[in-house]
C-alpha cells in the first residue's frame, strides 16, 4: 500500500512539474539584439537561430517581427552586423514578370511565400518558396524579376 501511494504520489508530481515548465524565448548574443535595437527601436521581435555559409556552419540570429502588417526578418552575424533583411510578399503582389514566369515555367507548382531580400551592400532580390510533389524549392528573381536560379530546399 505504501508503495502504491508513493507511486501515484510521483506520477501527480511529475504532471505537475510538465504543465509547468514553459519554453524560454531564445535570446540573442547581446551583440546582435543592440544592433536590432538600433536598426529597428521600439520594435518587439521574436529571436531564433539559423545556420548559414558555405558549409553550413556560419550561425545567424534572427530577428522576426512585423512593420504596418508585414512579416520582417532581419539576420545578423555575431559581431551585430545585418547580413540579410527580409521582406514577406504576397504572391499576388510579387512584380508581374515574376508571375508570368512562375505560371509559364512552373504551372503545377504551389507558392509557399515570398519574399524581397536584401543583401548587404544594397542587392535585392526575391525568393519564392515553391512545392511540387512533396518537395520544397525556392526560385530566385533578380530585384527586376529576371529568374536567377532554382534551388531545392530541405523542409
Amino acid at each position: 500500500m505504501k508503495n502504491t501511494f508513493l507511486a501515484v504520489l510521483l506520477l501527480i508530481t511529475a504532471s505537475f512539474y510538465g504543465q509547468t515548465d514553459k519554453k524560454q524565448p531564445y535570446s540573442p548574443p547581446d551583440e546582435a539584439r543592440l544592433a536590432f535595437e538600433k536598426d529597428f527601436p521600439k520594435t518587439n521581435a521574436v529571436w531564433r537561430s539559423e545556420f548559414d555559409g558555405d558549409d553550413g556552419d556560419e550561425e545567424l540570429y534572427v530577428a522576426d517581427f512585423t512593420v504596418q502588417g508585414t512579416k520582417v526578418s532581419a539576420y545578423y552575424n555575431l559581431k551585430g552586423e545585418m547580413q540579410v533583411l527580409e521582406h514577406a510578399v504576397k504572391p499576388n503582389k510579387l512584380p508581374q514578370n515574376i508571375q508570368s514566369y512562375l505560371k509559364k515555367n512552373y504551372p503545377t507548382y504551389k507558392i509557399v511565400e515570398a519574399a524581397r531580400v536584401r543583401q548587404i551592400p544594397n542587392y535585392y532580390t526575391y525568393e519564392v518558396g515553391l512545392s511540387s510533389d512533396s518537395k520544397f524549392y525556392d526560385a530566385v528573381f533578380s530585384d527586376q524579376g529576371d529568374f536567377l536560379q532554382m534551388v531545392e530546399k530541405d523542409r
